[in-house]
């Protein structure tokens, strides 16, 4: 006996014998054999079927234990704050300032004068740098006079990266060596304009671009010629004797700026552009209409103000929490449809021999009523769904006045027969929200109380969880205890834990003994009927014997 698949048993065909007797006889051995052995194959079938309805649920099983899973997180965003109390901002100015506000920014009106933007360095070539024009560029030799070999190191006005340069390379592989040093600068070299450009991809007042050169104190210095001939300084670098016998050259550039404003009466300085105070992050995008800086300082007397309010996002609240609402019907409904699938177990899974007396159609048809319900009315999935209703329809204990439940905010269920199904009145919603901004992040977001016993298990009372919270938990014990049921994967080779998997396992141990047991006993069969062949063939043989003996005597 053998197995195809998972979803069909084999009928075990003929493994010795012949289709009619030696003897001449006239049995149909193989038929006779068949027959005999039809009891034996019914119940190694029905092996095969149970086990193969089992690897159906485990499916099932781990098919909705991944949707469960998705789910799950998509309720763990309705536990933040950023979801529960989303923010909008507004500007007065757009060319002065943008910004956006987490869900902690306070809806305030802000006041914004900006003096001066933040910016970084900028370096480039005050003229060309190959001598002589036109000269060749394939090399630094060639191209600018470069001999020799050594060593340059660039700074970002914090972090310090040496470049080797040797005089075979190009101008373009000592570009690429600079933007892969690991600093805030940025090297490029215009090829037809013949100029070599170095920029910080940082801002602020600590940001400059130095390149310095050491040498033997008294020796030409390579690199400082080098440097020199990129044309990008306008002073002369400075020099330092060092206690090693070295003379280090350095040519600085001027330091960039901070960006300095004025924030509800209170002048500040950022190194950025873009930076974050109270919840609500600033892109500065131009100076105010009259904003001065005097002598490095800002003149917080002068300047436009810009207005930038932070205010409740309704309409993103009411989307996130019908969102929610869609995504848990989804769930639900799929929920729903396991538990109340018909199962019929007048419709086992076929077997190879019945399939092949079968039209496709049929199969099919068949197939579908075989596999239907493998869920059906669940006892964990039946109080996953009494779980979801009641993280719903409890009140949330500790919130005070009108708005404590998901019913008071418009969240309801409709009529018994859809299953617990909710609906959103976003009216209502819109409606809380406007009386309690923070009326979300209460309902849905709260942690709930917890205590903890003598052996150290805490307990969340949730009576005083959030909405979200009792969904996140209560969906992470029914994904545990899917887990000890059918494990993580449909594939049972690779669980062997779970209490279906052992039982496929335990069906496969007896699948194997009674394969072993129908082949010894069809073997038998036919071992005692080619037996009863050889002696029929043998009486047979003597029979002929006897009477071409007996023909012989009465001739004579």
């Amino acid at each position: 006996m053998s197995v195809s698949s998972t979803t069909s048993t084999t009928s075990t065909g003929s493994t010795g014998g012949g289709t009619y007797g030696l003897s001449g006889s006239g049995l149909d051995v193989d038929a006779l054999v068949k027959k005999l052995m039809a009891g034996q194959q019914a119940k190694d079938d029905a092996l095969v079927q149970k086990k193969t309805v089992l690897q159906w649920q485990k499916t099932a099983y781990n098919t909705v234990s991944d949707d469960l899973s998705n789910f799950r997180s998509t309720v763990f965003n309705y536990k933040l704050q950023a979801t529960l109390s989303p923010n909008k901002v507004s500007s007065s100015n757009t060319s002065v300032a943008t910004a956006t506000a987490n869900a902690g920014a306070a809806d305030v009106n802000h006041s914004l004068v900006v003096a001066q933007l933040a910016s970084g360095v900028n370096l480039t070539s005050t003229a060309s740098i190959t001598t002589p024009t036109g000269a060749d560029k394939s090399t630094l030799a060639s191209q600018m006079g470069v001999t020799g070999s050594f060593t340059i190191n660039i700074s970002d006005g914090v972090t310090t990266k040496p470049i080797n340069i040797t005089s075979s390379e190009s101008i373009n592989q000592v570009v690429s060596d600079i933007n892969s040093a690991g600093i805030n600068v940025q090297a490029s070299y215009d090829s037809t304009l013949d100029r070599f450009f170095l920029a910080t991809t940082n801002t602020g007042a600590t940001t400059k671009i130095s390149i310095s050169s050491s040498v033997t104190t008294g020796d030409t210095d390579p690199g400082a010629g080098f440097i020199s001939k990129l044309n990008l300084f306008s002073t002369t670098p400075s020099s330092n004797l060092n206690s090693d016998g070295t003379t280090t050259s350095t040519f600085s550039s001027s330091t960039g700026q901070d960006a300095v404003f004025k924030l509800d009466g209170v002048p500040l300085n950022e190194a950025s552009n873009s930076f974050s105070i109270s919840g609500v992050t600033y892109n500065l995008t131009g100076v105010s209409t009259d904003a001065a800086m005097l002598n490095g300082v800002m003149d917080t007397t002068v300047g436009q103000a810009t207005n930038v309010i932070v205010t409740n996002d309704t309409d993103t609240a009411v989307a996130s929490i019908q969102s929610l609402v869609d995504s848990y019907n989804k769930i639900l409904a799929e929920v729903n449809g396991d538990l109340s699938q018909t199962r019929y177990t007048d419709y086992p899974p076929l077997t190879d021999t019945q399939k092949a007396a079968m039209k496709d159609s049929d199969i099919t048809a068949w197939n579908a009523k075989a596999q239907s319900g493998m869920l059906n009315n669940d006892n964990t999935l039946t109080s996953l769904v009494n779980t979801m209703r009641n993280a719903f329809s409890n009140p949330v204990t500790g919130v005070t006045g009108t708005y404590n439940s998901a019913a008071s905010i418009g969240i309801t269920t409709g009529d018994y027969t859809e299953g617990g199904k909710l609906y959103l009145d976003t009216d209502k919603l819109r409606t809380a929200l406007q009386a309690n901004p923070n009326v979300l992040n209460q309902l849905f977001g709260s942690s709930g109380t917890t205590t903890t016993d003598a052996n150290g298990v805490t307990t969340t009372d949730t009576s005083t969880q959030g909405i979200a919270g009792r969904l996140y938990d209560g969906l992470k014990n029914t994904m545990d205890q899917l887990t000890q049921i059918a494990g993580t994967t449909a594939n049972a080779q690779y669980d062997s834990t779970s209490n279906v998997a052992k039982q496929i396992i335990a069906y496969n141990t007896q699948i194997t003994d009674a394969t072993t047991t129908f082949n010894t006993m069809q073997a038998t069969y036919y071992t005692q009927y080619n037996a009863m062949e050889v002696a029929l063939q043998s009486l047979s043989s003597q029979s002929s014997w006897l009477t071409s003996q007996m023909s012989s005597s009465s001739s004579g």
